[in-house]
């Protein structure tokens, strides 16, 4: 019973999100990022959002993954909304409450007349961070699932220069490996009696013994790195062959196809209405195309 659950039921790496073709992967995120640029719609923007994070379910995430992306989302969406609440500069503006009152002797002075937090503000915030989190996240949804050398195979297939697309994937190899190292010294700093979590001087020092242990080691892998590259002759051939054959299959074949006239149609259609808005251009036989881009992007 045992053999035949395992052989039934997919590992970690046997999702369709899994198996797609890398080069794939890379053109719908490309697509996706015109698309998350280009709308200004809530609602769509929370769909987008909402359909990105259904592809973590798809490729079965691990708890801890799913952790580390809620914390970056909070973060990323509670920081956009924040900022654009209380430093929103277009006109015009709508004050819900007063956090420093312009007649304060010293703190009205040091923050030009005030400090509010506005309601278009928290609206151009949210719209904002959505765009934001749907790039994250799918950014995330791709290095997680894909393979280094597969992402690598990916960017070549796609006449990327193979030493741009080489340090493309080291920079991302390089961020766990970054986590990890400040993980293990706050560890250890915890094992010597430093509270990371205290105020004041205390949380000062512990910042400088994270920052100089963890700089060190990222020169020391970066010389290791580039002795191992210069060993393995990094330029001295540049017909390179690599041993997996990369393929489309029809599912990735349709999904790329999707993604980009989705996002070429999207592009151009805010684009008319722009021109519209802008009086550049204006045709009545286009006036569908304006409602479309006026109620939904």
């Amino acid at each position: 019973m045992i053999g035949a659950r395992s052989i039934a039921e997919p590992t970690i790496k046997d999702t369709i999100i899994h198996r797609m073709d890398p080069r794939a992967k890379i053109l719908i995120l490309i697509s996706t990022v015109f698309v998350a640029v280009t709308l200004d719609n809530p609602e769509t923007m929370l769909l987008l959002f909402l359909i990105i994070l259904s592809g973590f379910a798809l490729a079965r995430m691990p708890a801890i993954k799913l952790k580390t992306l809620a914390i970056l989302l909070t973060l990323l969406i509670w920081g956009t909304i924040y900022s654009q609440a209380l430093f929103y500069s277009q006109l015009p503006r709508t004050v819900i409450f007063t956090i420093v009152s312009p007649d304060v002797p010293v703190l009205g002075w040091l923050t030009n007349g005030g400090l509010f937090v506005y309601e278009e503000g928290l609206h151009h915030g949210a719209i904002q961070g959505l765009r934001s989190a749907s790039i994250l996240s799918l950014g995330l949804l791709m290095c997680w699932t894909t393979d280094s050398r597969d992402m690598l195979n990916g960017l070549v297939g796609l006449k990327v220069p193979y030493s741009a697309a080489f340090m493309v994937v080291t920079a991302v190899r390089f961020l766990p490996i970054i986590i990890t190292e400040v993980l293990t010294v706050v560890t250890v700093q915890r094992l010597r009696g430093f509270n990371p979590k205290r105020f004041g001087s205390g949380i000062v020092k512990t910042s400088l013994n994270i920052l100089t242990p963890t700089l060190s080691n990222c020169v020391r892998r970066t010389g290791t790195l580039a002795v191992s590259i210069q060993s393995r002759a990094f330029r001295a051939n540049p017909e390179r062959t690599y041993l997996k054959k990369l393929k489309f299959s029809e599912l990735d074949k349709a999904l790329v196809a999707v993604c980009i006239f989705a996002a070429i149609s999207i592009v151009l259609i805010k684009l008319l209405y722009n021109m519209y808005t802008s009086g550049i251009y204006y045709s009545a036989d286009l006036r569908p195309v304006y409602a479309l881009a006026r109620g939904y992007l």
